[in-house]
Formats: structure tokens, C-alpha cells, sequence
């Protein structure tokens, strides 16, 4: 062990430039490793960066179709509503013509209540005698 102790702490002699050279060498070696480690990160950084970047514009087109599918889907349900509503209201203006209106069996109803008052005015009329004359118009029932 003593002789290679005694080797390295020998003046190099004709190696000493070689060694130098290592020595600028492993220097180089370190700076460049160094600036590859720099360049790696930017690298990466850039790339990262494109990533988060293609992200986004995805997210952006995400957004956008899901506003496209909100703003159809509100168009659709005012649409159908205006649809409902206009039916709604069709329907309630047949309900109250229909009200305002007299059906058949009103008009029937009214017509032998009229009759049978005519008849009560006439009896009235002539005394309380039945044998008269029925008023034009009038069905005997």
C-alpha cells in the first residue's frame, strides 16, 4: 500500500500534461453535464409548457361546446315552453267559448221553461180557463 501512496504524491513527470488535460476535460465534462441538465429542464419545461398549453385550448373547446350544448338545450326548453303555453292558452279559449256559449240542452232547457211560463201568462190571461188556445210557437208537452 505504501508504494502506491508514494506513486501518487510522485511528481507526474511526462504524464503531468495528460493528467492536465483530464483535468481541463472533467471540468469541461462537468460544465457541459451542468448546461444539459439546464437545457434538459427547459426542455422539459417547454414541453410542459406545450402540454399545459394543449390543455387549456382543449379545456377553451371544452367550454365552448359545453356553452354550444347549454344555449340548445335553453333554446329547445323555451321553445317547447312557448309550445306548452300556446296549447295552454288554445285550450283555455276553447274552454271558455264553450262557457260562454250555451250548449244545446241550455238552449232545450230554456226553450220549455219559456214555454211553460207562456203558459202560466195565458192561463193568467184568460181567466184560468184551459181550453184556450195555445200561444203560437208552443209545443204541448
Amino acid at each position: 500500500m505504501a508504494a502506491r501512496r508514494t506513486r501518487r504524491t510522485a511528481p507526474p513527470g511526462p504524464l503531468r500534461p495528460l493528467r492536465q488535460v483530464l483535468a481541463r476535460l472533467e471540468k469541461d465534462g462537468t460544465r457541459l453535464l451542468a448546461r444539459v441538465r439546464k437545457d434538459a429542464g427547459k426542455v422539459l419545461a417547454s414541453r410542459q409548457q406545450r402540454a399545459l398549453v394543449l390543455f387549456m385550448k382543449r379545456a377553451q373547446r371544452l367550454r365552448a361546446d359545453v356553452e354550444r350544448r347549454i344555449r340548445r338545450t335553453r333554446q329547445d326548453f323555451e321553445a317547447r315552453a312557448e309550445r306548452v303555453l300556446a296549447e295552454v292558452e288554445r285550450r283555455a279559449a276553447r274552454a271558455v267559448d264553450r262557457l260562454s256559449v250555451a250548449t244545446r240542452s241550455d238552449v232545450e232547457g230554456l226553450e220549455r221553461r219559456l214555454e211553460a211560463r207562456l203558459a202560466e201568462l195565458e192561463a193568467k190571461l184568460t181567466g184560468g180557463q184551459s181550453g184556450g188556445k195555445s200561444p203560437p210557437g208552443a209545443a204541448a208537452s
